[in-house]
């Protein structure tokens, strides 16, 4: 790579000061031995710096004889000064070429746009075959025309062509590499069209140099007047909200083989989020949910349709940071649901408009994690709770919502525990989770909802629901062994969020 590198770097110089003085001695010589010789027309003047000058012995005195032996000697003297002279120069470029300390082609240094070919990376180009294949310019030579070595010494023109003959130069030497190594040429003439210098714009300048007495001075003051002041107030208020259409169909024929029922049903759900944050301590979250759904009943004769959801809850938490992730906080939650709902093939009601309705209200700490995008997590541990549990019709059976009979309100304390996540399992796959426990120590009411959505896009997806539920307050039928209740519910619809 170092000889590489040096044979650019030479080719890239041009015309080299010692092949300069090489022609001017020889050009030299060669004048004035025909001055010796006089009108001699058998002097032969040869092409290459090595040979000397010869006449024949016949024709020349013994005086002439010596002249020529002399300029001969001076020939050989002023090559071998030439040749000494090249190889220190050489040598000398090698070590700056080597000197860690010398930056490549340096000021110093004629470059030569001539020789570009050579400087850039391996690269074809088709004018070195064109060159090759080509007879342009070409004619035949006579073999009995004698080159007249006199006239060309004397009737020297600069060379008008010496761009055109170094190009021709370098095609071969390019062709003769394609040849030797095509695995290295890796680019094209093509690949080298559009490339431009530096624009103006880039071109890194020489900075401007400032006296240091200036950059100490103070700047001369300005003095701001009130109606120029613009403040501005942060708002930490965040407004959010989602809201869904799903529905399903399920045809089953009259006739088929293991019985059933067609069924239509539609659900819909809206969300919103009112919550405040300052960044430092203080947190206020507010949620409004609402959730409705209707299932067609072919086998209930007395309602044509009945419904499968139906949800009202406000919740609110007010948060004041204590350490880390950790903020202490009174939480308020409030739970109903907006229509009447009815036993099958009956009139008997079974749950109404604030029938029943169920408040909590606790004091504890929240734990938070966030991490923007990917998962949201909340766990709040109220040791101290309230709940109320009430039902205002007297048509519904208190003793089903943790209310003993004969009685509408059912005061109870204890603890409370309730986890909420929302976490991006994958792109276009949502977890939305909330897990409530809350106890008086002697009886438990825990329910677990999950909502699976995956969105096809911004306003199409598919919503997976499962709601298990466990109540030890509620007296079991006859028929049931287990407090444990489950809901599930598979649906495809609309999806929007904001």
């Amino acid at each position: 790579m170092k000889t590489i590198g040096i044979i650019t770097w030479l080719l890239l110089i041009g015309t080299s000061s010692y092949a300069q003085m090489s022609a001017d001695s020889l050009q030299t010589d060669s004048v004035h031995t025909m001055e010796v010789l006089g009108d001699s027309a058998s002097v032969l003047v040869s092409d290459s710096i090595t040979d000397e000058v010869s006449v024949p012995k016949d024709s020349l005195t013994p005086v002439k004889r010596m002249r020529v032996n002399l300029i001969n000697e001076r020939v050989k003297r002023r090559f071998k000064a030439f040749l000494i002279a090249y190889r220190e120069e050489m040598q000398a470029m090698y070590d700056r070429w080597d000197d860690i300390f010398i930056p490549h082609a340096p000021a110093w240094i004629r470059l030569n746009a001539d020789y570009f070919k050579l400087a850039m990376p391996a690269t074809y180009y088709s004018e070195a075959v064109e060159q090759a294949m080509s007879i342009e310019g070409w004619k035949p030579e006579s073999p009995y025309m004698a080159k007249n070595p006199v006239r060309d010494l004397l009737f020297q023109v600069p060379c008008l062509t010496h761009t055109a003959k170094v190009d021709s130069a370098v095609n071969k030497q390019l062709l003769s590499f394609y040849l030797q190594y095509p695995n290295l040429v890796r680019k094209n003439e093509n690949d080298l069209k559009g490339l431009e210098p530096l624009s103006e714009h880039l071109v890194v300048r020489k900075p401007r140099k400032n006296k240091v007495i200036q950059l100490l001075t103070p700047e001369k003051g300005y003095r701001m007047r009130e109606n120029d002041l613009v403040v501005v107030k942060p708002n930490f208020w965040t407004i959010s909200g989602n809201g869904y259409m799903q529905f399903s169909q399920n045809y089953i024929s009259d006739n088929w083989y293991k019985g059933g029922e067609s069924t239509v049903s539609l659900l819909s759900g809206m969300t919103w989020q009112f919550n405040y944050d300052d960044k430092q301590k203080i947190q206020f979250e507010n949620k409004i949910e609402w959730k409705l759904g209707f299932i067609t009943a072919p086998s209930d004769t007395v309602h044509q349709y009945k419904t499968s959801e139906d949800l009202l809850r406000l919740s609110s938490k007010l948060g004041y940071k204590a350490f880390y992730s950790w903020y202490y906080t009174l939480s308020a939650e409030f739970k109903t649901q907006f229509f009447s709902k009815y036993d099958t093939n009956s009139d008997n009601l079974v749950s109404d408009l604030f029938s029943p309705a169920e408040l909590n209200i606790g004091l504890g700490m929240d734990y938070k994690y966030v991490k923007d995008g990917v998962c949201n997590l909340s766990v709040l541990i109220n040791p101290l709770n309230y709940s109320r549990y009430s039902v205002s019709s007297d048509r519904v059976d208190p003793t089903k919502f943790n209310i003993e009979a004969g009685h509408k309100v059912e005061n109870q304390l204890g603890s409370r525990l309730e986890t909420t996540l929302k976490w991006n399992i994958i792109t276009n796959l949502l977890w939305e989770s909330r897990l409530s426990y809350t106890t008086n120590y002697e009886k438990v009411l825990a329910e677990w909802e999950n909502t699976f959505t995956f969105a096809f896009n911004k306003y199409f997806s598919t919503k997976l629901f499962v709601h298990a539920r466990f109540d030890d307050s509620v007296t079991l039928e006859p028929d049931e062994h287990s407090y444990f209740q489950l809901q599930e519910l598979l649906s495809l619809g609309f999806n929007y969020s904001w």
